[in-house]
């Protein structure tokens, strides 16, 4: 496979999931991953992808996401990050924005994701999570 069709593969998939993020459409994010799919937060640690998302549904509301990088692995090629501009309300709150870096595996084919994991600087929105409800386990 050419690296410029796997491209057009990873950067499909990568819009796709923001939007169902945004849309908090858990049909259509799980439909991305691959059924044993992994979550790595810097909060909650490693997850199933379905219970983590399913938390962030419930929880976090007036989701936006802007697209400010698509980075593409030179070591791992199977491997890409978004960073993007994340910008939503916790439990009520008031709206908070934070720099996020998702860094997602691809299955060999690129069909699917086979993990994800989270970065972003915890500091400012610790506080958000110090009692959250039902957090995913």
């Amino acid at each position: 496979m050419s690296k410029t069709i796997c491209i057009g593969k990873t950067e499909q998939l990568c819009y796709q999931y923001i939007a169902a993020v945004e849309q908090g459409n858990l049909e259509a994010l799980l439909a991305l991953f691959t059924p044993n799919a992994s979550v790595y937060s810097p909060i909650f640690g490693e997850c199933s992808v379905k219970s983590f998302y399913s938390y962030i549904f419930r929880s976090i509301s007036n989701r936006t996401m802007v697209l400010r990088n698509i980075l593409y692995g030179g070591v791992k090629t199977n491997q890409v990050a978004i960073y993007l501009s994340y910008t939503r309300s916790v439990e009520g709150r008031d709206p908070a924005t934070i720099d996020v870096v998702d860094l997602f595996d691809f299955t060999d084919d690129f069909s699917a994701f086979s993990s994800v994991k989270i970065i972003y600087d915890t500091a400012p929105i610790h506080g958000d999570f110090v009692h959250p409800k039902n957090m995913p386990r």
